[in-house]
């Protein structure tokens, strides 16, 4: 069973995708790869004890979407998507076809203190469990002179948002750096 929801209305002022610029910082809010461990904990591929299993299993069902973001986003975004194809499979599509590519630090991504009990405890990478969607998170990306008003509207408005990377002018760079180490390059 699924179901589909639209919303259609008029503005002037819109976030769209395809308006990274290089340079522009590439951020992501809340915290990524919980819904994934949550479906992984359903499906029986992943065991748990209960507390913990628990909360993957609401971070499923129930994400902390960002919504109070929204009204902002005009501010400070140059383009916007929502997280929900995963990480890198996301911010392909807000890049879509423009002639610039990027670089993440994996070390930056937010996860939360679970997951990385989690990733910890059973050796896992990081990669796996952020890149696969339902995270319902925005990716975003904005002018590097818009930090300072981003950090304190996070705090203002009470939403994480954390710059993960950079937008730059090499065509379809896919880089991915973690502990300065190049993890995944694709040119």
């Amino acid at each position: 069973n699924s179901f589909t929801v639209v919303s259609l209305g008029l503005s002037k002022k819109i976030v769209r995708r395809n308006n990274v610029s290089v340079g522009d910082d590439i951020y992501v809010t809340g915290n990524l790869g919980d819904s994934f461990v949550g479906l992984e904990v359903l499906k029986r591929k992943i065991k748990l004890k209960n507390n913990i299993k628990n909360y993957f299993i609401k971070k499923y069902f129930l994400p902390d979407i960002p919504i109070s973001l929204s009204t902002y986003l005009i501010n400070f975004a140059k383009s916007s998507i929502d997280i929900s194809d995963g990480l890198f499979d996301d911010l392909d599509k807000l890049i879509n076809n423009q002639k610039i590519g990027y670089i993440i630090n994996a070390n930056k991504i937010p996860i939360s203190k679970n997951l990385r009990k989690y990733l910890k405890v059973n050796n896992k990478n990081i990669l796996k469990f952020i890149s696969k969607g339902d995270d319902y998170q925005i990716l975003f990306t904005s002018p590097k002179n818009r930090r300072n008003y981003i950090k304190k509207l996070s705090k203002r408005i009470n939403v994480k948002i954390t710059q993960i990377g950079c937008a730059t002018n090499t065509k379809n760079q896919r880089t991915i750096i973690k502990d300065k180490k190049q993890l995944k390059s694709r040119n």
